[in-house]
């Protein structure tokens, strides 16, 4: 008797196991990459808490930056890559979330500051790359050709 499985067994199935591996490789540079940009935050955020130089910031000192910087960038990175390796349903959603908030630190940091440092010019980078990354590994659905025709 051959020992194939029964369609009705809940399980993998090889045509989910197909789209998976499609979409492996962005997943996993994007878990590489929010969890060394949650490192590099923190660090940052860190190192600014510090010094107690007072520049011109909203936020009076370098202090408030440095905690900005360590609990809500490195914190929503940091949760985004855990939720990615979990396979939790949000954690494309959290990972662009993740993206946007780095993306528009760093937008903010260069307008207040008027000045812009190597921190910053990385931090959107990488956001930029993130808010890629998730798209490349979102699931497409494909169009069949019944579909197609309806949309004519």
């Amino acid at each position: 008797m051959p020992s194939t499985p029964a369609r009705d067994v809940p399980g993998p199935r090889p045509e989910n196991q197909r789209k998976r591996t499609e979409l492996q490789g962005p997943r996993q540079a994007l878990i590489g990459l929010l969890a060394v940009a949650a490192v590099l935050a923190v660090a940052g955020g860190v190192a600014l808490l510090g010094r107690s130089l007072v520049v011109h910031t909203p936020l009076l000192s370098l202090r408030a930056n440095g905690l900005v910087l360590a609990l809500v960038i490195g914190g929503t990175q940091a949760l985004a890559a855990v939720l990615l390796v979990l396979h939790h349903e949000r954690a494309r959603a959290a990972a662009l979330v993740a993206a946007l908030i780095a993306v528009g630190w760093s937008v903010v940091q260069m307008m207040l500051l008027q000045d812009a440092t190597w921190f910053q010019g990385t931090m959107f980078g990488v956001g930029a790359l993130e808010a890629f990354l998730v798209a490349g590994c979102t699931p497409r659905k494909s169009l069949d050709s019944k579909k197609l025709r309806r949309r004519r």
